[in-house]
């Protein structure tokens, strides 16, 4: 009879499934982090907010099964893609839009042929980039907007410089079909750059990055969103002045060439998506909750 009751309150107090996996990837996460010292790292980058991050790291990747595949498959790549985020000083956490660890499928070559693994990798949001260059403290201005049927008057690509005049009736405007996008910023000094991407040239980029035959659920949902930030970071990532801490500038424009966007999906040669959408993580809902945001100015556009 006591060997039942004993039997019983172990069963009773033994942990569930879900609980187990979590202290499995809690242990393998801070054996990883000791072992090859990239808890010093971390240190080092985020200093009294360490534990914090890595403890984000932990939930996020509990949180997603497919995240967890990857753990268990290639730890190192949900580490150091979560290296980078902390490079930029960027939080993880994928409802805020600033950074994303995404998972995507690998095919590797070993010298039994091709095996394929779940792998993760850094994805830069439209928001992380915008916080990069706030932290410069260098700019006036920033704004991206639509430009509609009848608004566009010319462009020259040479100096940069695009005439317009806006329809001011916001009801007749929303009619009007959209014919392109430009992004413009003024700096403190007074140096100013204008961009300024046609309809097709955006429609265009989103077949040269998308990841399959079909278009992503982001630009789906709401194409403007996702052209808003395409030309935001052409604009920032290209001729944009931004900063990690205030500081490094230089540091921050040469990570930013080697990251992965919200509207590129560009991955390791041999990649493929674990689903079609993946790479947006729900950026449709996003853009919609964007659309009331105090970031967007009146006409549909981001604004500092």
């Amino acid at each position: 009879m006591e060997g039942t009751i004993a039997k019983a309150a172990q069963k009773a107090a033994a942990p569930a499934p879900a609980q187990k996996a979590s202290q499995s990837i809690n242990a393998m996460m801070n054996a990883m982090l000791d072992r090859d010292g990239f808890r010093k790292r971390f240190n080092d980058l985020l200093g009294k907010r360490a534990p914090q991050f890595v403890s984000s790291i932990v939930s996020m990747v509990n949180a997603d099964e497919k995240l967890q595949q990857a753990f268990y498959q290639s730890p190192l790549s949900v580490i150091q893609a979560a290296l980078k985020a902390a490079t930029f000083d960027l939080p993880i956490d994928q409802n805020l839009g600033y950074a994303y660890i995404v998972p995507f499928n690998n095919t590797i070559k070993t010298e039994h042929g091709e095996e394929k693994r779940m792998e993760a990798t850094f994805i830069l949001g439209w928001k992380g980039m915008h916080q990069m260059a706030l932290r410069s403290g260098a700019y006036a201005d920033i704004n991206v907007s639509d430009i509609r049927d009848g608004e566009f008057i010319s462009y020259d690509r040479l100096r940069g410089k695009l005439e317009y005049s806006f329809v001011e009736d916001d009801a007749e405007r929303n009619k009007l079909p959209v014919i392109g996008y430009a992004g413009y910023y003024r700096l403190i000094n007074g140096a100013e750059k204008t961009i300024y991407m046609t309809k097709k040239q955006i429609e265009a980029h989103e077949r040269k990055f998308r990841k399959g035959q079909y278009m992503g659920k982001g630009w789906r949902n709401d194409f403007d969103a996702m052209a808003l930030k395409t030309v935001y970071r052409q604009l920032i990532g290209k001729w944009g002045i931004m900063s990690i801490d205030y500081r490094s500038s230089k540091e921050a424009a040469a990570l930013v060439q080697q990251m992965a966007y919200e509207d590129e999906t560009l991955l390791p040669e041999g990649a493929s998506p674990v689903d079609g959408d993946y790479l947006i993580l729900g950026d449709g809902r996003k853009a919609e909750n964007d659309s009331n945001s105090q970031v967007y100015g009146d006409q549909g556009g981001l604004s500092v």
